[in-house]
């Protein structure tokens, strides 16, 4: 994907408009266009994942988002090639080991940050009426329409927002007018996202959310190793060159702290950090992008891969094949989940 702004806008124009047409004629969109007058309907049972593309969307470029722009330039090529996924040898959800074979891909070197998020939220030109911290949004402080975008208030509650501004660990807050990252965590990865938050992000680069035979192809190499610098375990909380783990809510780092960690194909913090959402739903093995755990319209939780920083933070669960994250579910939140792109 680092290809001039041209592509990169060419790519991003089919990636909306292939987001915007509905494949579930029974489904409800989830998200009209502000200029219609109609906004975002909380989700039911009945309803598709939202796609949270406007059509009066700034598209991605230089200019808008210098942030974004240069991740792109930053991400690193996986190869076409045959790679292991799974094991034979750890917990039966990982099992079994099998092959699957690629087309060569680009993938972000280091997860989305905060900066970067909030590019993707000014694009969108969502209303806000009155100053907010990030991890401290009201009511009181935007428009009902805004609030469903922004906010997910209390489990149950039935919003399925683009990232909830209004959890205690959300780092993008609303200052004169834009979004804007709380003081010193501009290069921490971006939390609280929901996986379509994620996935609308990406999709606005002109990329997509990884699936996760390609997110562990990236973290794996092609000699299936059990983590991205080989199969020596990491040891204890901050003890470690190659993994960030914390054991402390809202305590993170910025994103490549530990390059040492590195993947054979260059990507950073994919064990530890945040768990990163992927574009699959969680089935069993063995992986078949043709059996519908690749449909963007479905219900049910999706994988996330990487351990992270607070909860799966131990030596099982920061491996490259860890599939079954601590809390995973689509439409919330999370403190401990972010994301990278795949392109």
């Amino acid at each position: 994907m680092s290809v001039p702004t041209a592509l990169l806008t060419a790519g991003l124009l089919a990636s909306l408009t292939a987001c915007s047409a509905p494949n579930n004629s029974a489904a409800t969109s989830s998200v009209q266009s502000e200029s219609s007058g109609n906004t975002r309907k909380s989700t039911s049972a009945n309803e598709q994942p939202p796609t949270f593309i406007r059509s009066n969307t700034i598209p991605f470029s230089s200019e808008s988002a210098p942030v974004s722009m240069q991740a792109v330039q930053n991400m690193v090529s996986v190869p076409a090639g045959s790679y292991i996924i799974g094991r034979d040898d750890g917990p039966a959800i990982e099992a079994p080991a099998h092959t699957v074979t690629l087309p060569a891909f680009k993938i972000d070197r280091t997860e989305v940050t905060n900066a970067a998020f909030a590019e993707f939220l000014n694009a969108l030109d969502i209303p806000v009426d009155n100053s907010f911290v990030g991890g401290e949004a009201t009511r009181a402080d935007m428009p009902l329409a805004s609030v469903e975008l922004l906010m997910e208030e209390e489990r149950g509650g039935g919003l399925y927002p683009i990232i909830a501004l209004d959890d205690a660990q959300a780092r993008i807050g609303y200052q004169e007018g834009k979004f804007v990252t709380n003081d010193g965590y501009a290069n921490h990865p971006v939390t609280e996202t929901t996986w379509s938050g994620a996935r609308a992000y990406c999709a606005w680069r002109g990329g997509h959310l990884p699936s996760e035979a390609e997110w562990e192809a990236a973290a794996r190499g092609t000699d299936g190793r059990l983590y991205p610098w080989g199969n020596d375990a990491p040891v204890g909380h901050n003890q470690d060159s190659r993994v960030f783990v914390s054991g402390q809510t809202g305590v993170t780092s910025v994103v490549g702290s530990r390059p040492a960690g590195v993947s054979p194909f260059g990507a950073l913090d994919m064990s530890g950090s945040q768990a990163e959402w992927t574009s699959s739903l969680l089935r069993p093995y063995p992986y078949d992008a043709n059996d519908g755990r690749e449909s963007p319209d479905s219900l049910g939780e999706r994988v996330t891969r990487g351990g992270d920083y607070i909860y799966d933070a131990n030596a099982d669960t920061l491996t490259a094949t860890h599939r079954q994250g601590f809390s995973n579910l689509p439409d919330r939140g999370h403190r401990h989940i972010g994301f990278r792109c795949a392109g």
